[in-house]
């Protein structure tokens, strides 16, 4: 969607959004709302001015309300988009007609001035289209020309020293629009380094799934290719399934290769029983849809039983899956040689991808082991954001 904003407000590092044009739309409205107001006032003075001051020229007096009315409805069409609102040849025209609305009294030798609050809505047009800068000018000609005319007029010198209240208009509707543009500025700088910072985040994210994606899939094969050697069918069948998993590494963004956690956790155990020969008995009561959290607890639980089926010499691993206070969580155990979590370097394989990879999502990993007589590991992630 094209910007509305006033072209030389905008950022050309943190372009306007939908917020700083609905911020936009709204200062011209009350700019418009501004010229509407003092258009009425005018009108009001310009028709006592006409019942009740016979001494004022009534041409003078109806071609100024004349000129204001059509201008008026000149600013109603410029007010539609900041970029006829805001140019300079507006706020220069319309200063022209607001001076001119302005000495339109002195002119017709009224009684009293008639203008009412239209030439302050000029100082409200340079706000928007020029900030501070041109309204505190706009309002210094205004409050000049105002001063000069009422000396000339014979009025007080109190009187002409009145003619400050534009230079207040000029302060008060500048700063107005300079802040409100400073403030969307510096929001649209905060929401551009949280967006940075978030596709910082993804992107370390990414580098973190594929390590441990590569070592839970490649590196474990090449381990068992390692150890397999000498049996040429094997090493075929394992470089086939490693060659399939790596092709679906590759196109994950585009093909997800299961939708639901049943899913996804059935494959991982295929893929252990089949990369192992070991058996892996199941039962999950879990159907969700897959999102992050519960990936993340499929690639934990594979690899909690690619250790359980190398480490510890078991031919069988039970699986566990269910809900359990607001948790997914997922029981790993076997009936092996077990170990002692104290004393045994728990290494990558642990911490990295599985402790860590839960703790992204808030999750947990229990390990409970006795020597020779096995081990229990018990996976958590919460089920929030998940579709229950």
């Amino acid at each position: 969607m094209k910007s509305e904003a006033v072209p030389n407000q905008v950022d050309a590092v943190h372009p306007p959004d939908a917020l700083t044009d609905s911020l936009e739309k709204s200062m011209r409205q009350l700019v418009m709302i501004m010229r509407g107001l003092g258009w009425f006032w005018m009108l009001l003075l310009v028709i006592a001015t006409l019942l009740i001051d016979p001494e004022a020229d009534s041409a003078i007096t109806i071609g100024a309300m004349a000129l204001a009315t059509v201008w008026t409805g000149v600013t109603w069409w410029a007010h539609k988009t900041g970029s006829r609102l805001g140019s300079t040849w507006f706020m220069v025209a319309d200063g022209v007609v607001c001076l001119t609305v302005a000495s339109a009294s002195y002119a017709a030798g009224a009684g009293d001035l008639f203008h009412g609050g239209y030439p302050i809505s000029w100082i409200a047009v340079l706000a928007y289209g020029g900030g501070l800068r041109w309204a505190l000018g706009g309002s210094i000609i205004l409050a000049a020309q105002q001063a000069v005319l009422l000396l000339q007029s014979g009025r007080s010198a109190v009187s002409a020293i009145g003619s400050i209240v534009f230079l207040i208009y000029g302060l008060l509707l500048g700063w107005l629009f300079t802040v409100i543009r400073r403030s969307d500025r510096d929001r649209r700088e905060t929401v551009a380094q949280l967006m940075a910072e978030q596709e910082e985040n993804a992107r370390r994210l990414e580098r973190l799934e594929l390590a441990n994606r590569l070592h839970d899939s490649a590196l474990q094969t090449l381990q068992v290719i390692d150890t397999d050697a000498d049996d040429p069918d094997r090493v075929r069948s394992l470089a086939r399934r490693q060659a399939r998993d790596l092709r679906n590494l590759v196109e994950r963004y585009s093909d997800e290769p299961c939708r639901s956690f049943n899913e996804c956790l059935a494959g991982a155990i295929g893929m252990v029983e089949e990369l192992f020969t070991v058996k892996v008995s199941a039962v999950v009561r879990i159907d969700l849809p897959i999102n992050a959290s519960l990936q993340a607890l499929v690639e934990a639980s594979r690899e909690a039983m690619t250790n359980s089926a190398k480490y510890s010499g078991t031919r069988r691993i039970d699986v566990y899956a269910a809900i359990e206070d607001g948790d997914a969580a997922v029981y790993v155990r076997d009936d092996g040689e077990g170990f002692d979590a104290d004393t045994v370097d728990l290494g990558h394989g642990i911490e990295r991808s599985i402790r860590s990879r839960l703790a992204v999502f808030g999750g947990s990993a229990d390990i409970v082991s006795t020597r020779d007589k096995g081990t229990e590991v018990l996976l958590r992630v919460a089920l929030e954001g998940a579709n229950v």
